[in-house]
């Protein structure tokens, strides 16, 4: 009797040690801002700006930019063409940029990671030098033609150092 005691007590331990050990490891001190923004089911339309407030502390870094969407099956497209720019507090605009995101093959299999008809797909941006400390305002548009885009959960960003 125990004997099954110490074994279920060795075994509750090694579960708790995994336990820490994982969110330990989950834990990533290079995530600067982690953020999505959700869009009405409706469908994405052509002249809403999603805006992200990030807020920079250090300057004498390179960071790095990564673009996330979660879609739904009913999106149209294998790609989503996103427009990027972001402004400094004193109203200084960067140049806009344009990612492909291939959401598709051309099979039509959904390259994200999910199930039950929604796919996360996440793709680097490219690397930013912020000039100084401050809030710097990320602003993300669909650069299709559409009017209102069908299948777009969330856009999310994240920066890295």
């Amino acid at each position: 009797m125990t004997n099954r005691f110490k074994n279920r007590s060795l075994c509750l331990k090694g579960i708790l040690l995994l336990s820490v050990a994982s969110l330990l490891s989950a834990c990533d001190g290079q995530v600067v801002y982690h953020s999505f923004r959700s869009l009405p089911t409706t469908g994405w339309l052509r002249n809403d700006t999603l805006s992200f407030d990030v807020e920079v502390t250090d300057s004498l870094t390179y960071y790095k930019l990564f673009v996330e969407v979660r879609n739904r099956n009913n999106y149209p497209y294998q790609n989503l063409p996103l427009a990027i720019r972001y402004i400094a507090e004193d109203s200084i605009a960067s140049p806009t940029d344009t990612i492909q995101l291939i959401l598709a093959d051309k099979d039509g299999i959904w390259k994200g990671d999910g199930w039950g008809g929604l796919y996360q797909t996440a793709m680097a941006a490219g690397s930013i030098r912020i000039g100084r400390s401050g809030t710097y305002h990320f602003q993300v548009t669909h650069a299709l033609p559409d009017e209102n885009l069908p299948g777009i959960n969330d856009i999310g960003i994240r920066l890295e150092r």
